[in-house]
């Protein structure tokens, strides 16, 4: 089954400092680049947002560029997702937009299988999540 990537897991494949932690995640990057994961277009939000403010905006255009070029399928929001969000963040009210529109695009591309530790994706009946 092919996942769906949740921002955490770029900003730790990006960002984390941990040694073991940073090995872990750069082979399940190729894991997933060989499945060819996709990647909601909020993420890509996300991911660019935190480090144009923490890092600056050539770190941030460098980041998603090599996201971008990675080889996972990059899915756009378009109105079937939005309104599958929508649909969600009705009946979990605490759920954060982009996780919605994450979980959404998961659903859409009938994934079902979100790649994150944010326990707001266990939360949703119609899919799973998993981690490292």
């Amino acid at each position: 089954m092919v996942r769906t990537l949740d921002t955490i897991f770029f900003l730790t494949y990006l960002l984390v400092d941990d040694e073991a932690l940073k090995q872990k995640v750069k082979s399940k990057m190729i894991e997933l680049r060989k499945e060819s994961a996709i990647v909601p277009t909020m993420v890509i939000h996300e991911v660019y947002k935190f480090e144009y403010q923490r890092l600056g905006k050539v770190t941030a255009d460098i980041d998603v560029r090599t996201i971008e070029n990675a080889g996972f399928k990059i899915v756009d929001l378009d109105t079937s997702i939005a309104k599958t969000a929508a649909t969600l963040r009705c009946r979990l009210s605490n759920l954060p937009t982009a996780d919605s529109i994450i979980a959404a695009t998961a659903i859409e591309q009938k994934s079902y299988l979100v790649f994150s530790d944010d326990e707001h994706f266990s939360k949703i009946k119609e899919i799973d999540a998993e981690w490292l």
